[in-house]
């Protein structure tokens, strides 16, 4: 009887180890899908659009902060468009005018670009005035 407890609780403790081991890996796996916009840390990437190489432009000022970022693909405008006009306000940017945002003491404009089959997208983020 001794023998079939402690070989329940080995094997118990197995698959425990081996549950623990398979959910770590899918979160560390969910984790690196999640891109984000060079620059912007806070702000994710619509799927697989690549950033622009030197597209990066970041003044620290007194008034805040001054970042342009683009990011492009191949994908529809009206469908990266419905994905920041959702997901932005889960964020905590409020909608102030179409492709406006604000947080706190920041806007962040987005403009895009639709050319050839890529869309293009210019993330700005400047102080409020």
């Amino acid at each position: 009887m001794e023998d079939q407890l402690f070989f329940a609780k080995d094997v118990s403790y197995k698959m425990f180890k081996i549950v623990f081991l398979i959910i770590f890996l899918f979160s560390f796996y969910l984790s690196a899908q999640q891109k984000f916009i060079e620059g912007l840390e806070d702000i994710p990437s619509y799927k697989e659009m690549k950033y622009v190489e030197d597209s990066l432009i970041l003044f620290d000022k007194i008034d805040g902060r001054y970042v342009s970022s683009e990011s492009k693909g191949n994908y529809p405008l009206y469908e990266v468009k419905n994905f920041y006009k959702k997901i932005l306000p889960n964020l905590g940017w409020k909608v102030e005018r179409e492709n406006l945002f604000s947080r706190g003491n920041e806007n962040l404009e987005l403009e895009f670009r639709s050319i050839k089959d890529e869309t293009l997208i210019v993330f700005k983020i400047f102080p409020k005035y």
